[in-house]
């Protein structure tokens, strides 16, 4: 089958390898050799599904998260919270394809036509923000600032990926809705593990609602391509 493929294959088994050393026997060392192959092998996916132009700025979404999961390694603050940057520029990116595609502004409008550079304008804020309050005014709470700001847009975006999906009902919207819902549940079931309930059964949840999120938004991407030339 055409959905079948070896780089899905390595993918799905990569990530559930990586999930079990990770996150259920906790061996962080072991986990290193499978977490750079799971969005390289989806990447590899995505590429060769079809001979459709793809928009460059899927590939940037998939560069970032590439990024983002692979600076968390290292397992030190500082990189951390440059990963949490990096996902949050990745939702601004996710943001501005979410309203070009429901069209929640109108087209070729002065909106419209900015709406582009006041997404890039929005970043450059947060990390002028970011570097102000982490080394200029050296307050303590600027990683909570920094979440914040991550809960909040987060938030948005899967707001207005619900209108989308409401409003155009297009596989596209449908598998971007699934990706934020399957990232959202295992970072809530991670979140009340960690601090509340540390139970097993929450962090095999969490694993299970982590799995097909980067194939959801390979998913994504691939209809949105297809949508794009209809």
């Amino acid at each position: 089958m055409k959905n079948i493929s070896p780089s899905l294959v390595l993918h799905f088994i990569a990530f559930i390898l990586y999930l079990f050393f990770f996150r259920i026997i906790e061996d962080k060392e072991t986990m290193l050799l499978f977490k750079p192959v799971i969005l390289a092998s989806i990447a590899f996916y995505y590429i060769n599904y079809s001979r459709l132009k793809k928009n460059n700025l899927h590939f940037l979404i998939i560069a970032i998260c590439f990024l983002s999961d692979n600076m968390n390694l290292f397992g030190e603050d500082l990189f951390h919270e440059i990963s949490i940057g990096l996902y949050l520029v990745m939702l601004f990116i996710l943001l501005y394809l979410i309203v070009k595609d429901s069209k929640l502004i109108q087209k070729g409008s002065s909106l419209d036509k900015y709406f582009g550079v006041i997404i890039v304008v929005l970043v450059l804020l947060f990390v002028f923000s970011k570097l102000t309050s982490t080394y200029l005014l050296k307050t303590k709470i600027h990683h909570y600032y920094f979440i914040l700001n991550y809960i909040v847009v987060f938030l948005s975006v899967l707001i207005l990926s619900f209108y989308n999906l409401f409003k155009r009902k297009t596989m596209s919207s449908k598998y971007l809705v699934a990706t934020l819902m399957c990232l959202f549940l295992a970072d809530l079931f991670s979140v009340i593990n960690a601090y509340y309930f540390h139970n097993k059964v929450l962090v095999y949840v969490s694993c299970l609602s982590e799995l097909p999120v980067y194939y959801f938004l390979i998913k994504y991407f691939i209809n949105r391509d297809l949508e794009a030339v209809k």
